[in-house]
Formats: structure tokens, sequence, C-alpha cells
């Protein structure tokens, strides 16, 4: 799977660490006075697919969990 760099913006810490920054807790993290922070384009390709309509069972996977309720406020078909 590529890494798809473009998402996120490793910066040099000034101050206070972003809100929005990444842990990296692996031995492969940033330094200390570096951090990883995710772009607008990297929010909204979270954010679009969270809203995907997940609440039917997709007949490719075989799984034995039962399927989840739909989110409150979507409209069941």
């Amino acid at each position: 799977m590529p890494s798809y760099r473009f998402l996120y913006e490793k910066r040099k810490v000034s101050g206070e660490r972003a809100a929005d920054a990444v842990n990296l807790t692996s031995s492969t993290g940033t330094a200390d006075d570096f951090e990883i922070v995710p772009s607008y384009e990297a929010k909204c390709l979270v954010a679009y697919l969270m809203s995907l309509d997940q609440s039917h069972a997709l007949n490719e996977v075989k799984s034995s969990s039962p399927v989840s309720p739909p989110a409150p406020g979507k409209a069941v078909k």
C-alpha cells in the first residue's frame, strides 16, 4: 500500500503541538521536535468515508458478527 504522503505534513513543532497532530508511538515515529499533521484533503477523505452507509451486509465478506444498526438520523431504505 502506498504511503500517500500528500495527505499529511511533517512540520517542526513551534511552541505547542497541533491539536490534530497524529500520535506516533512506534519506533518509526518522528523526533520530539516534529509532528505529523493531516491536510485538509485527509480530513475531507475521513469525513466522506465515515459518512458512507454501512448498515447493510456485504455478500463478499464472510463475517460471524451481526450487521450493525443504521446510524441515528440515517434513512433506512
